[in-house]
């Protein structure tokens, strides 16, 4: 199976980055092998990002930000969407939470508004 991240390199490490739709790179990680894949971000909406990463065979996401369109359209690409408080840290550490299954998953209530 294979999850991305939206991702920055700094200091010659990729780290989460505190952005979906506009993170610079994605980091696309295939957990059967262990091995990942760099990818730009050419993108300036979460739709278009959703639809990329869909195309790259992606079935979760791991960020610690997703707006409500964002996740409403990875929802119908069936592609689940992860919460890590991990920003500015090595991706390694939130890729370990995933396999740990000590991620949460996005759902509908998480852009409920109350008035």
């Amino acid at each position: 199976m294979k999850i991305a991240l939206a991702v920055k390199y700094i200091k010659d490490e990729y780290i989460l980055s505190p952005a979906y739709g506009k993170a610079p790179i994605f980091m696309v990680y295939d957990l059967e092998n262990n091995s990942f894949e760099i990818v730009e971000n050419k993108y300036l909406n979460g739709k278009d990002v959703a639809n990329f990463l869909s195309s790259k065979n992606v079935k979760s996401i791991i960020t610690n930000h997703l707006g409500q369109g964002a996740y409403q359209h990875l929802k119908e690409l069936n592609i689940k969407a992860y919460f890590s408080e991990l920003k500015n840290k090595p991706v390694i550490e939130s890729i370990n939470l995933f396999k740990e299954n000590k991620l949460k998953e996005f759902t509908e209530k998480d852009f409920l508004i109350s008035l």
